[in-house]
């Protein structure tokens, strides 16, 4: 479970200076968030849907003089309310800390929040994420060092007891990160849950104006227990997916394009089909706290074709 309580406000090629945004309450206290809306057209009918899909609050409380630290975030979405990363970190030293509470999985070059996307959708079916953790209850140890970034995660599971014995067992996560190399990153993540095993490896490589980022994931379900969906159609019992997914982020000022393909093969029942995906997103940063895109998607399950396009804008703060 990924530590992103410094990053937040991922994206820094997207928002320059709005990744760092805050509101100073106090000496120790801040409050920062997004308001998140778009309009979409999920199935190339050009009937479109409108929505604010998400406004998350959060805050940050850090003493000067104290190693403790917590933050607590809000997410607003349009069904629901929920708590996303709610945590207590302890800085043992400049380089090594520990958090508990509700923490984001380490898997991912795709960021959980719409800040820290280069584009509107995952690169997963009908626009949905490939990863198999979001966030969970639980406790890690997190190092950064000049070289090697390493973290390891223990917790919660949400995995079923009808799939067999599996209530009493835990779920862990491992990172390990390279950073050795000026504007590369490499990453290893390892998930052992008693639902699903996942490997997860993704690099990105920044050149001036240029991101390039190339991501593998796999994930093997216990009693083809996975779900997804597609053409606003929902799929049970998927017994493992994998993929392959390449992106282009260039910048040219205050815009921005992002091209990403994305190919693999998900198992049904003992079937496996095939899946590709080709999206196009032109940005543009209108001021330091609003930022909107464009998305055009293509993308085929054993010949179930769909074609999607959505426009998305953020305030963030």
């Amino acid at each position: 479970m990924k530590n992103k309580i410094t990053c937040l406000l991922a994206g820094v090629a997207l928002f320059g200076a709005t990744a760092n945004a805050e509101i100073v309450l106090g000496d120790s206290l801040s409050a920062y968030g997004y308001i998140d809306m778009a309009l979409t057209d999920g199935d190339g009918s050009g009937t479109t849907t409108t929505s604010v899909a998400e406004f998350e609050l959060g805050f940050s409380f850090a003493p000067a003089e104290s190693p403790f630290s917590a933050v607590a975030e809000l997410s607003f979405g349009s069904a629901d309310v929920e708590w996303e990363t709610v945590t207590i970190t302890y800085a043992a030293s400049d380089a090594l800390s520990f958090t508990a509470g509700n923490i984001l999985t380490y898997q991912g070059f795709e960021a959980y929040d719409a800040t820290g996307l280069y584009q509107f959708s995952y690169s997963g079916p009908d626009g949905n994420s490939l990863y198999s953790a979001t966030y969970a209850v639980g406790a890690s140890a997190d190092y950064s060092g000049s070289v090697f970034d390493l973290g390891f995660w223990v917790g919660d599971t949400d995995a079923d007891p009808d799939t067999g014995d599996l209530s009493g067992d835990m779920s862990y996560e491992y990172y390990v990160s390279y950073n050795g190399i000026e504007n590369l990153s490499l990453n290893l993540i390892l998930a052992d849950d008693p639902g699903y095993d996942t490997t997860n490896i993704w690099a990105s490589y920044d050149f001036g104006d240029f991101t390039f980022a190339v991501e593998y994931i796999e994930n093997d379900f216990v009693a083809n227990n996975g779900e997804m969906s597609y053409a606003g159609i929902e799929v049970a019992n998927v017994a493992e997916y994998d993929a392959m997914m390449f992106m282009l982020y260039k910048a040219f000022g205050d815009a921005g394009l992002t091209l990403r393909y994305t190919e693999g093969s998900v198992t049904v029942g003992g079937v496996e089909g095939d899946y590709d995906k080709f999206t196009v997103s032109p940005s543009y940063a209108f001021s330091d706290n609003v930022f909107g895109l464009v998305e055009f998607s293509t993308e085929d399950l054993e010949g179930l074709d769909q074609d999607t396009a959505a426009v998305e804008l953020i305030y963030s703060f």
